[in-house]
């Protein structure tokens, strides 16, 4: 028989990031040791659920006042950074990205918005999170 528990969701995937242009794999030295990476909180996840409802709360207060695009926006990015769990080798303006906080500074740089892609491409694609 088939064990459906061997196909359940892990709470967060390792995301090797990858050159925009060339889609090589990043890493932080020559001989390819030191991989840059970031862990993703999966949709399933305790992160993902707690800024999801807090989104969803301010939206039912709003009624039906429209987001603006930049209120759209910076939720969007509020979603993803709080999704960011941890990050290794990776570096933004000389320091170590680790927190919520700088991941939500770093996707918020328009000049990363192929970073923030990455990280909204790996949320989606359910198959990084099965073990």
């Amino acid at each position: 028989m088939f064990d459906i528990a061997s196909l359940a969701i892990q709470e967060s995937t390792v995301l090797h990031l990858a050159h925009p242009v060339t889609g090589e794999k990043l890493f932080a030295d020559k001989a390819e040791k030191q991989p840059i990476t970031i862990t993703v909180a999966s949709t399933s996840s305790r992160a993902y659920r707690q800024v999801f409802s807090a989104m969803h709360a301010r939206s039912l207060k709003r009624g039906n006042k429209k987001r603006t695009l930049d209120e759209s926006r910076a939720e969007s990015i509020e979603l993803l950074a709080a999704c960011c769990l941890d990050a290794a080798n990776l570096v933004y303006k000389g320091k170590p990205v680790k927190t919520e906080a700088d991941f939500e500074e770093l996707l918020s740089d328009d000049a990363f918005s192929w970073l923030r892609s990455q990280v909204d491409e790996a949320l989606g694609n359910v198959e990084l999170f099965i073990a």
